[in-house]
């Protein structure tokens, strides 16, 4: 068992929602939207969901992977979250809490989703949602965005929630696909930055409503 596992809250909600949406574990059912969204947003799942890319390729493929995720979630090796949009009950993307590392502890944060940037709003939504919930509820002390060069728009994204970039490392990975190395540019948050960001959230509503 990760050592992980010791260090997170016996039990907790799983489902989380914002304004506009739904964030909850996948589950039997999930398969055909699941795959669906992969091979729409294909473009954009490197370098942190590429090898997921490779192992879906048929219905058979997507229904074992909701499986899997579903039990990593269960071992707490990994909060995978898909997102739906709560009136249209519409399936748009996906934002994982993965590479946990119990040390720290910390997380990555990997996320893609549909009719990129038309979801972006719900994008930001859900980020800052998974966000609160790796420093409020599983106590992690930071957590990590990697993008490579034709995602970069997820770290401007990562940016627009309060994430710092913190660096790019050069050849740093090599997609399933790809021939030569990717460079990576790397974007954190720690516990520091995301609690002087709800102090200054709260000031910002104390003087609003003053």
């Amino acid at each position: 068992m990760n050592a992980l596992y010791n260090v997170l809250p016996d039990s907790f909600e799983e489902q989380l929602e914002t304004e506009n949406l739904l964030l909850r574990p996948y589950r039997e059912g999930d398969e055909n939207d699941f795959m669906r969204l992969l091979q729409e947003s294909a473009s954009s799942l490197s370098p942190t969901f590429s090898e997921r890319l490779a192992r879906v390729r048929m219905l058979e493929d997507a229904r074992v992977q909701v499986r899997q995720l579903r039990t990593a979630w269960d071992n707490r090796r990994m909060f995978d979250f898909g997102v739906w949009l709560k009136k249209e009950e519409k399936y748009i993307g996906d934002v994982t809490l993965k590479n946990l590392n119990h040390r720290i502890p910390k997380a990555e944060i990997g996320l893609y989703f549909t009719n990129w940037p038309e979801t972006r709003s719900y994008a930001l939504e859900a980020l800052q949602k998974v966000v609160s919930f790796a420093f409020d509820t599983l106590h992690l002390n930071k957590v990590y965005i990697r993008c490579c060069a034709s995602s970069v728009f997820y770290g401007e994204l990562a940016q627009d929630c309060g994430f710092r970039q913190e660096g790019l490392l050069r050849s740093d990975h090599r997609g399933v696909d790809a021939d030569g190395l990717l460079d990576v540019m790397y974007y954190g948050m720690t516990r520091q930055d995301y609690e002087l960001s709800q102090d200054e959230a709260k000031k910002g509503s104390a003087t609003s409503v003053a």
